[in-house]
């Protein structure tokens, strides 16, 4: 009979999952090679978005590397040369990363195998989480440099090296220090290098304690203590007083702000000429408003827009056509269904009802006919895509330094306006030019310069309006302009300067000068840079359109405003329709209700508290509400009157503990004004 057969019932145990017979082996499951079950990897939109999203995750990760690599080396130059002389205190960096917690990880990470790499193979990473008291951090700090190369089985005391076997009883101060010494034959050769990347998030006692006892241990263990501090470098002070921040040496570090970080993927990378998927102006400050008032992440920014992608490739083989060049290609491949999911588009319909009845009907029937159309108008897009980023660029830099930025400040500010409605034909458009009216010489000279400048690299897309050409020229008519006659203008503008505190007679006079100078004839200079206004003012309004109205834009643009259903989740509601109707997500058919007011006995106990709570006022007696909560639970009793009802221990129990459930979700709390009875947080359903 099999060790596992036997004549009663029975439950049979097997050390750490093994059966019986079986080779004992490290328990480790072989991994499945990704990829292989995707059921779209044949289809042509899932393709498409694959490859384009390769190309923006490699440039994402280069500049990445770009922007890390100045504090990066700063830092490592810190800790290669922080024990070239002899040292009485810890040195320590703090890293000052700013609020952006999520994109802390991509850093630190960078940081470590870096130091790994050029300097020593030493590297503690050390979370806040992993390190509630000192035992702990000692643990796994000392487990990180001695156990590099370890592998631990299913019983956590039993650890297998190929080189050291210690166990966590043994991690100590003294331990590292023999296996430092073993190791270097007493010399002071490679750093210990110890990373804090949530320095705020660890307790103030546990960091107080290491760091008096690593500072003894300076002389004979080569401790660099790094730390990542979010908020300001006040936290560092205000966790370690004196006599503990007096045994450290600190240098400070500041890496780039989150928002400048943005601003460079998404010019650099999102609005690149390498990435023909752009987001409508409503997703597009969504996704921004997102990052500016809730977490500051750059990548929660980049994983919202990778989301908008697969949603907008997702709705067919239309979104195929997503591509900078080889329209030709993707078509010859087009079955019947995919034309005709093309001709689903909205825009589509516009674009055939402008055209002839013959045509109309081409367009219609024919693949052929209707793939030159497609080839044409998507040429048209390309253009003016093109030429939307440039010109947006160009605008930004003649408006981001006006007076209240009537446009914005940034890139992506005008590019939110731009994509959504005609830009000239706004009341910030208007009022920008009429600020660049009253630009200085030197001003408007370094403007045009800086725009001939940006369109030297895209001078192929405007062969049509000679706009270089034409740059050029204002720049060396501005040149030969007389000193005197600049001068006499900017008296003019002074006279225009009215900010300030001043007497009601100063500013009468003030007034008054600025009407005698709108008076008077424009001379040489005035005229000049009205000629240069009204010029740019001709590019905006005859090159920024709206997306919309372009045939086939639904292929490059994605305004879908629906899916932030999915990136931001109502939390609330969630909550209630889990409590008020716990089937429609535990999909069971012993909690199923007529309508809202009914209550089961049957549902989970929070439910019925829940539902119970929300028949009460602000101030909810508890003896009300357990007896409410018996009558559902133990009707049995429920009528009888005569009798004093005993409350069974294990009911109390749940109760008391749906409770405190409650509590912890935010809709109750206790209150000192009652003993016996509770506050009620929310209001409604």
């Amino acid at each position: 009979m099999e060790s596992t057969v036997s004549v009663s019932k029975g439950v049979f145990v097997f050390k750490n999952g093994l059966q019986p017979n079986k080779q004992k082996g490290r328990g480790r499951k072989k991994k499945i090679p990704t990829g292989t079950g995707n059921i779209y990897r044949d289809e042509m939109w899932f393709q498409t978005y694959t490859e384009l999203w390769e190309v923006l995750e490699s440039k994402i990760k280069e500049l990445n590397s770009d922007m890390f690599s100045s504090i990066l080396s700063n830092l490592l130059n810190f800790i290669d040369g922080s024990y070239c002389k002899p040292v009485t205190e810890i040195p320590a960096g703090a890293l000052l990363t700013g609020i952006n917690m999520p994109d802390h990880a991509v850093q630190f990470e960078t940081l470590k195998s870096s130091i790994n790499e050029k300097i020593s193979p030493h590297v503690a990473h050390l979370s806040s989480q992993d390190c509630p008291s000192l035992k702990n951090l000692v643990e796994n700090m000392i487990n990180q440099f001695i156990n590099e190369d370890i592998d631990y089985d299913l019983d956590e005391e039993n650890v297998k090296s190929t080189k050291v076997k210690i166990k966590k009883s043994q991690c100590s101060f003294t331990l590292l220090q023999s296996w430092y010494e073993d190791l270097y034959n007493n010399k002071v050769d490679n750093v210990l290098v110890v990373i804090l990347p949530d320095f705020e998030s660890f307790k103030e006692n546990v960091l107080q304690d290491f760091i008096q006892i690593a500072s003894y241990y300076v002389n004979k263990l080569p401790f660099v203590l790094v730390f990542g501090i979010a908020t300001s470098l006040s936290a560092l002070h205000k966790a370690l007083p004196y006599h503990v921040s007096s045994k450290i040496n600190i240098q400070v570090f500041n890496s780039q702000p989150s928002i400048t970080y943005l601003n460079k993927i998404i010019e650099n990378v999102l609005f690149s000429n390498d990435c023909p998927f752009y987001l409508g102006g409503k997703l597009f400050a969504l996704f921004t408003d997102i990052f500016l008032f809730y977490d500051f992440s750059v990548t929660g920014f980049i994983q919202n827009f990778k989301f908008a992608m697969l949603e907008h490739f997702s709705t067919g083989n239309a979104k195929a056509l997503c591509i900078t060049h080889g329209f030709s290609e993707v078509l010859k491949n087009f079955s019947k269904e995919d034309f005709e999911n093309v001709r689903m588009l909205h825009s589509f319909r516009r674009f055939v009802e402008a055209e002839s009845p013959k045509n109309q009907i081409e367009l219609l029937t024919d693949d052929k006919y209707f793939q030159k159309a497609i080839k044409k108008e998507l040429n048209k897009l390309i253009y003016y895509m093109n030429n939307l980023v440039v010109l947006l660029e160009c605008l930004n830099i003649l408006t981001a330094d006006l007076p209240k930025a009537p446009l914005g400040k940034t890139f992506r500010e005008i590019y939110c306006v731009a994509v959504s409605k005609k830009l000239s034909e706004t009341v910030e458009f208007k009022e920008a030019f009429q600020l660049l009216s009253f630009q200085s010489k030197d001003e408007l000279l370094t403007k045009i310069d800086s725009v001939l400048n940006l369109l030297k690299n895209n001078i192929e897309i405007y062969t049509e309006e000679n706009i270089v050409d034409d740059l050029k020229t204002f720049i060396e008519e501005l040149n030969n302009l007389s000193n005197d006659q600049v001068e006499e203008v900017q008296e003019d503008l002074d006279c225009l300067n009215i900010e300030g505190t001043m007497q009601r007679a100063q500013l009468k006079q003030k007034l008054f000068q600025q009407a005698k100078s709108q008076n008077k004839p424009m001379n040489a200079y005035e005229k000049f840079r009205s000629k240069v206004v009204e010029y740019f003012e001709h590019i905006f309004e005859e090159y920024l359109k709206v997306p919309t109205d372009f045939t086939f834009h639904e292929i490059f643009f994605y305004n879908d405003i629906s899916i932030q259903n999915h990136i931001i989740g109502s939390h609330r509601a969630a909550i209630h329709t889990a409590l008020n109707d716990p089937q429609s997500y535990l999909d069971c058919s012993c909690c199923g209700i007529s309508n809202d007011a009914v209550i089961l006995s049957s549902m989970p106990d929070i439910c019925i508290a829940y539902k119970l709570h929300l028949e009460y006022g602000k101030m909810i007696n508890l003896y009300d509400w357990l007896q409410a909560f018996l009558s559902i639970l133990d009707p049995v009793h429920a009528d009888d009157d005569n009798e004093k009802r005993e409350v069974d221990p294990q009911l109390q129990a749940r109760f008391t503990q749906s409770v405190a459930e409650m509590e912890f979700l935010g809709f109750v709390k206790s209150s000192k004004r009652k003993t016996d009875h509770v506050s009620r947080l929310t209001w409604g359903g």
